[in-house]
């Protein structure tokens, strides 16, 4: 019985079986074919339009112009980015900060016809734009922006649109962790300020009792001392003897004062360096991205595809009225035995 199902259903049999059916499966595939194709023309056509850019490196334009060290592609300002500054551009690219610029901007609730007292009206025209918006990263490792639409200069708009917002965006982003920054640096240089006030202070003091530079005073007294005592000049030497004896009181506190304001004022330099870098970069006016083409307005449609709508259907109904037929056929060929019940 099983050798006789396998031949009943083996491919030559159901190849026999379709071309037997032929005309009914015929009049199945034309009926699909002109009802897709009626469809597809009741399809209002949506237009495609494409962007491309590349990421940077580096966006701070700080380390770019004020770089004084030796080459580094990741500070060449004309370095494209690798893999992941380019997820990161990515990312901001998909932000709801530009999809709520764009829903503002084009009106996309009208456009979209979702009506004012709609029910969950945000949650569909996010729906809306998440369906419209395709950003990718491309084989050469550019960023791909693509806005389809029903009108294709709708669709060009939002694509250049979402690529100036980008600039917007990470700037914002940019500029808050700058302030931050600037701040903090501001609260130190104000410290080192009262800092070096208070080592100036102490110096002023000590430099009022004579000392004035303890190493050059030093030597030279040292040198005269022993000038005064080869002379025999007592009154030089307890002269002497005397301002020594000062220096030795002072001399150690003057120069941990001294050390110290040196210290401080390395450290006052590099705040300095640091806040103007961030004012430079607070200035910022160049592009985040490398544009590489800005999107134009489409002049053929991307949606719906006749041909791809009339075959997939011509096919799958194909296929069904296969099925179907085989069914019908099993059913014809296998009585229906109804059993007995048997009495309790």
């Amino acid at each position: 019985m099983s050798n006789q199902n396998d031949k009943n259903f083996n491919s030559f049999s159901l190849v026999q079986f379709i071309w037997a059916n032929r005309k009914i499966l015929i009049i199945i595939c034309a009926i699909a074919a002109v009802l897709s194709l009626i469809v597809s023309l009741l399809i209002k056509p949506k237009y495609q339009s494409t962007a491309v850019i590349f990421a940077p490196r580096t966006n701070s334009v700080a380390k770019i112009l004020l770089n004084e060290e030796s080459y580094n592609e990741r500070l060449d300002m004309k370095a494209y980015a690798a893999e992941e500054e380019t997820e990161q551009m990515m990312e901001i690219l998909n932000s709801r900060s530009i999809k709520d610029v764009l829903i503002q901007k084009f009106d996309l609730y009208n456009h979209y016809g979702i009506g004012t007292n709609e029910a969950y009206r945000q949650t569909k025209v996010y729906k809306y734009l998440k369906s419209a918006i395709t950003i990718r990263r491309t084989q050469y490792g550019a960023i791909s922006v693509s806005v389809m639409d029903e009108d294709p200069q709708i669709a060009a708009d939002m694509a250049n649109e979402i690529l100036a917002q980008l600039d917007t965006v990470k700037h914002h982003i940019e500029y808050q962790r700058t302030i931050a920054a600037y701040k903090i640096l501001q609260e130190q240089m104000d410290f080192v300020d009262k800092e070096m006030a208070r080592l100036d202070d102490s110096l002023q003091l000590i430099m009022k009792e004579g000392v004035y530079e303890f190493t050059t005073q030093s030597d030279r007294m040292m040198q005269q001392y022993a000038i005064a005592l080869a002379q025999g000049n007592t009154a030089g030497q307890q002269r002497l003897a005397k301002e020594l004896e000062k220096l030795s009181a002072y001399g150690t506190r003057y120069l941990t004062l001294q050390e110290e304001q040196e210290k401080f004022c390395e450290y006052h330099a590099m705040c300095r360096s640091k806040m103007l870098n961030a004012i430079v970069d607070n200035s910022d006016n160049i592009p985040v991205k490398f544009v590489v083409d800005n999107a134009i307005p489409a002049d053929k449609k991307a949606y719906p595809k006749k041909m791809l709508i009339v075959l997939v259907s011509t096919i799958a109904s194909f296929i069904l009225g296969v099925i179907v037929l085989l069914i019908l056929n099993n059913l014809k060929q296998t009585p229906l035995t109804i059993v007995p019940k048997e009495n309790d």
